[in-house]
């Protein structure tokens, strides 16, 4: 597949950052929900986060779960 040019944290990165913590699961679906201001690793300017396309909560708790899971290496 075609490189990519990093951006912003690696999905591992965000895991080991929330692993262990009762509120992991709800701060990535914030995360995911809000779209809040993100630092980038390449030129340390802020862009604002993607929001993921579904609003189905189950979905979107199971891909928090899935990140911490650290299956995402």
């Amino acid at each position: 597949h075609p490189t990519r040019e990093k951006k912003g944290a690696a999905l591992v990165a965000i895991a080991d950052k929330y692993k262990g913590k009762p509120d992991g699961v709800d701060k990535i679906v914030k995360q995911l929900m809000t779209g809040p201001k993100v630092k980038m690793l390449d030129d340390k300017k802020e862009e604002d986060h993607k929001i993921i396309d579904t609003k189905d909560d189950k979905q979107i708790r199971n891909l928090a779960a899935w990140i911490l899971s650290g299956k995402a290496k």
